[in-house]
């Protein structure tokens, strides 16, 4: 017998075999409406009959409580055979609810709030928006087998996903104080960051910076006391990078004095924050290396150019990789699939931009994980090098193109625990065969070389979306 197709995928497939032959007013469906403080929930039947009416409750244990006494009520009342609560994941209010939920034996869906928003169109309800209309719209998702399971994740998984997100924070505001340490400086003294490659990687830069950011005191040390202030600072200053200081104090353009004391004081407390950000960046990348061997992205570190922070990153985005029923569906999930219209026959598929509905951690992950691949895999580098030169692509696509391939190696190495294995791949390559890792071979020593992420392009992929009438998936 064939396996029954539905337009939900795989996941509506199941519930609908769990309900099939039910009888729909014995199958519950609790949505949940999550607020800052607060919550609206209502439960219902398969039906679509109100049996508790819409109600508010905090977002507290006692309110919580209220929740759980009354879905038991309903369950009661009707014999219940199944119920769901199904949690709209809005930012991280729904985590703690999910959470406390799960913990106490409920079944937990999670509806994505674009789909909450499209069922509520379907009402004619578009911008007509009300916490009890939400409410039905996710009732009737519910209904029809829509929303994911919350996402289980291990002590060890839930640490790596709490310290990969805080040190990406962390590195967001250093880039940020980063720039606006730069921007200050030409007030306070231009022309300084033309005598070092990176001031803020030098130490000589740093020590400027944070005690004397002032031409007219560099002009009154001089080069030979300037050199002897870096050096009771621990730092060696050359004579000749020494005197380059001294000419770009004497040609600086300056602010007045009293203005440019006040843009001082300013620029060394940035300076000492951003060291503090820097510090905090560390601490991070420490407990990540420390969890990393008790997740499944451990593996990856026995790929070139995949570090601690790039095999964190992915782990972190993927979670469980039994979650995702292969590397397409997990792909999907990061919002790096193109965009696809086609309609009466119109099918518009070049040019367009990546559909961006998806886990941004993810998507993130995956464009990183390519970038590290392509940096240090001779194969991976050429494969970038055919699509901008020979196909001329952008090298955002380019980018996008490398972190599928990267995606699908890294996704296959976390389902078989099994490392990188360089003739495995060459033969897979010779043979137009997705690379897959041999189940032989014992653990190499993972690969430690420097990964520090930065923030992805914009960019199209070029992979070609599936055509429409090909089957559904579940998105």
């Amino acid at each position: 017998m064939g396996v029954s197709r539905f337009v939900g995928g795989s996941l509506q497939a199941e519930f609908m075999a769990r309900v099939r032959d039910l009888d729909p007013g014995r199958c519950l469906v609790v949505p949940v409406d999550i607020g800052k403080w607060s919550a609206m929930a209502l439960v219902a039947d398969h039906y679509g009959e109100v049996i508790v009416e819409p109600f508010e409750f905090a977002l507290t244990e006692t309110g919580v409580q209220c929740l759980l006494v009354a879905i038991a009520r309903a369950e009661a009342a009707r014999q219940a055979l199944i119920c769901r609560v199904g949690i709209e994941a809005t930012g991280h209010y729904h985590r703690t609810l999910v959470a406390r939920l799960a913990a106490a034996g409920a079944e937990v869906i999670q509806l994505n709030p674009a789909a909450v928003k499209e069922a509520r169109s379907q009402q004619l309800m578009r911008t007509l928006k009300s916490d009890a209309r939400d409410l039905g719209a996710m009732a009737e998702l519910m209904v029809r087998g829509g929303g994911r399971p919350a996402p289980a994740r291990s002590d060890a998984l839930a640490a790596q996903l709490a310290w990969v997100v805080h040190r990406q924070r962390k590195l967001g505001a250093h880039q940020a104080l980063a720039n606006q340490i730069q921007s200050q400086l030409d007030l306070v003294f231009p022309g300084l960051a033309g005598c070092f490659a990176s001031l803020l990687g030098a130490k000589a830069g740093r020590v400027i910076l944070a005690h004397i950011c002032d031409p007219d005191r560099i002009c009154r040390l001089g080069a030979e006391r300037l050199r002897a202030f870096m050096a009771r600072r621990g730092v060696r200053l050359s004579r000749p990078k020494a005197a380059q200081i001294l000419d770009a104090a004497r040609a600086a353009l300056r602010l007045p004095a009293a203005e440019r004391a006040v843009l001082g004081e300013v620029l060394s407390a940035d300076v000492a924050l951003l060291a503090a950000l820097e510090g905090e960046l560390a601490r991070a990348e420490t407990a990540l290396a420390e969890i990393l061997p008790a997740t499944p992205a451990a593996i990856l570190t026995s790929l070139p150019g995949v570090g601690v922070i790039r095999a964190s990153t992915y782990g972190a985005g993927i979670g469980d990789p039994w979650r995702f029923p292969n590397a397409g569906a997990a792909y999907r999930a990061s919002g790096l699939v193109p965009t696809e219209y086609d309609s009466a026959g119109k099918h518009r598929r070049r040019g367009q931009r990546i559909s961006r509905e998806g886990s941004v951690l993810l998507r993130q992950a995956i464009i990183e994980l390519g970038k590290g691949l392509t940096g240090h895999h001779d194969d991976f580098a050429a494969y970038r090098r055919r699509l901008i030169d020979q196909e001329k692509k952008p090298a955002g696509v380019a980018a996008v193109a490398a972190g599928r391939r990267a995606h699908r190696l890294a996704f296959a190495m976390l389902r078989s625990q099994q490392p990188y294995d360089p003739a495995r791949w060459r033969d897979s390559i010779t043979a137009n065969q997705p690379a897959t890792t041999t189940p032989h071979r014992k653990s190499t020593t993972p690969n430690q070389q420097s990964d520090r992420s930065t923030k992805p392009q914009r960019s199209r992929p070029t992979t070609r979306p599936r055509r429409k009438g090909s089957g559904p998936t579940s998105l």
